[in-house]
């Protein structure tokens, strides 16, 4: 299976440059909720849905507990995880910050390189309707 996209025309009107780009978009063929990627964690790597459940589960658990100790989490190959922060009202710079005032502003997912390696691997489609008309977009 390889990745859809599309071509767009458009003009840069920040620039005042009157020439026309193209633009990429990656189309998704659909989008899986918890229920449906553990149906197929549990199809792929023939074990009980309620097994691949825990095993997400556990998964997940790991990440949270980690972000919420301040730490990054870095897994090799993949991407790291972590956390941007803010104030939840503004402040001038001079006054006293207390930690009740800062909220998680993002947490924050950044791919690693040979990720997006083996995805782009799979390959890129042109998108056309008369062929891709059944799948949703």
């Amino acid at each position: 299976m390889s990745i859809l996209y599309k071509t767009t025309r458009f003009a840069d009107t920040f620039s005042g440059d009157k020439e026309t780009n193209v633009r990429v978009q990656l189309l998704s063929w659909d989008t899986l909720n918890t229920k449906a990627f553990v149906e197929y964690l549990a199809f792929k790597n023939n074990i009980s849905k309620g097994d691949a459940y825990k095993n997400l589960s556990m998964v997940l658990e790991g990440i949270e507990a980690i972000l919420k100790n301040g730490n990054i989490l870095n897994l090799e190959d993949f991407g790291s995880f972590s956390l941007n922060g803010s104030f939840c009202e503004d402040k001038e710079p001079g006054e006293n910050h207390r930690a009740e005032s800062i909220e998680v502003k993002n947490v924050v997912f950044k791919a690693e390189k040979h990720l997006k390696k083996r995805i782009a691997a799979a390959g890129f489609e042109k998108y056309n309707p008369e062929r891709h008309n059944k799948r949703k977009y």
